[in-house]
């Protein structure tokens, strides 16, 4: 999962119809390894899905979805100095592009109109830059 912060401070989300809950659903950017790195992952999809890519991309931490299930992991990134481009959609892909002040975006979750479980646990992961307006340390990446 990745969460994107524009310069102006907003965060990058996507909107798409999703078959199994017969609903539209607001969304971080993210997706399946492939086999690629987590880090080459995270940059892919963000691109693929948003048109964006970031000039730095640092991890946050990981979560295991869903332990009684399975043993997928999914690894947030904050994806930072963003630079805007055209999306890689599928054919069976429709994808809206939405930004959202950080503000905004918690009046979306405490409403229910964000309410995707991972997007909701990497969001808890990411709270603490958010809320201090802090990024990572550069050097850590």
């Amino acid at each position: 999962m990745v969460i994107a912060v524009t310069s102006e401070g907003d965060i990058v989300l996507i909107k798409q119809f999703r078959f199994p809950s017969r609903e539209f659903a607001f969304e971080l950017p993210g997706g399946g390894s492939g086999g690629q790195t987590p880090l080459d992952a995270a940059a892919r999809e963000l691109r693929e899905e948003t048109g964006y890519t970031a000039g730095r991309l640092t991890e946050l931490g990981n979560f295991v979805v869903y332990c009684g299930l399975s043993d997928e992991v999914c690894h947030v990134f904050l994806a930072q100095d963003l630079e805007t481009g055209q999306q890689v959609l599928d054919q069976t892909e429709d994808i809206a592009v939405h930004r959202v002040a950080y503000g905004e975006l918690k009046r979306m979750i405490g409403s229910g109109e964000f309410r995707d479980g991972m997007g909701l646990a990497a969001l808890q992961i990411a709270m603490p830059h958010l809320e201090s307006g802090l990024t990572p340390d550069p050097t850590t990446e």
